[in-house]
């Protein structure tokens, strides 16, 4: 009986046929050292340019990639989710497509993962947060997200939104076959999830290279992700979501 790999590595993109063939090298290559078997879905956001193209040239065949597509754009959480849900791995990663967090933290984090921890997020620094992004308007809308979703959802987690999670594959499907949020606040709607089920979650250091050309516009993208916290706070008190796990606190 075939069995699937030890390690998915998602990578939701949307239009980044400039950003996406160095990303997917970078995890390809990674995975020719990885001591086990792995894959990496490219979950296209319903693209208008050739992001679907590019993935495919760039890994020439390979069989390790996978390419799952959407009819229309629907937000990164809807990409993620997509991904998540047609992952074979053991271990599930999703993870930015600009590359900003170096793929060898997944070894370690898949130690964590067999032995400690059901879910392991990533967590910055501040510090080097701030000091490397040139938008005070990005840093200020980040700290209102993480002040709200600290008021209303979780207060045990310091960095919600690093664009570098795991969990294990049972964990993985329970969560994306419950989650809602396809805007940026899914990572906080993930989270809240994982606690939501009983899981042991680890925040694990990650150093972060910053990328110009982010998709994030905070004009366009912050209403809807402060909403959609609030929104993830009235679907746990509707009763939207499915039972709790061993943990009861939100």
């Amino acid at each position: 009986m075939s069995t699937g790999p030890d390690v998915s590595i998602v990578i939701p993109a949307y239009n980044e046929r400039r950003r996406l063939g160095p990303t997917v090298r970078a995890w390809l290559d990674y995975l020719d050292g990885y001591p086990g078997t792995g894959e990496v879905i490219v979950s296209d956001d319903g693209s208008t340019d050739d992001t679907v193209r590019v993935a495919h040239d760039t890994a020439a065949g390979d069989p390790r990639l996978r390419v799952v597509t959407t009819e229309r754009n629907r937000g990164k959480g809807g990409a993620v989710r997509a991904g998540m849900l047609e992952a074979r791995g053991r271990f599930c990663f999703y993870v930015d497509a600009d590359l900003n967090i170096a793929p060898v933290n997944v070894t370690a984090a898949v130690e964590l993962l067999r032995h400690q921890c059901d879910l392991v997020t990533g967590r910055r620094s501040l510090r080097q947060y701030s000091r490397e992004e040139s938008s005070v308007v990005r840093v200020a809308a980040g700290a209102a997200v993480q002040a709200l979703r600290r008021v209303l959802l979780l207060t045990h987690v310091a960095d919600s939104q690093a664009g570098f999670k795991g969990m294990r594959a049972d964990l993985a499907q329970r969560i994306f076959g419950a989650t809602t949020v396809t805007s940026f606040a899914f990572d906080i709607e993930v989270l809240y999830l994982a606690r939501r089920f009983g899981a042991r979650i680890v925040e694990y250091p990650v150093d972060v290279t910053f990328r110009d050309e982010s998709t994030y516009n905070v004009r366009k993208h912050l209403p809807p992700f402060l909403r959609d916290i609030v929104r993830v706070r009235l679907n746990a008190l509707r009763g939207a979501y499915p039972p709790r796990g061993t943990d009861d606190e939100e």
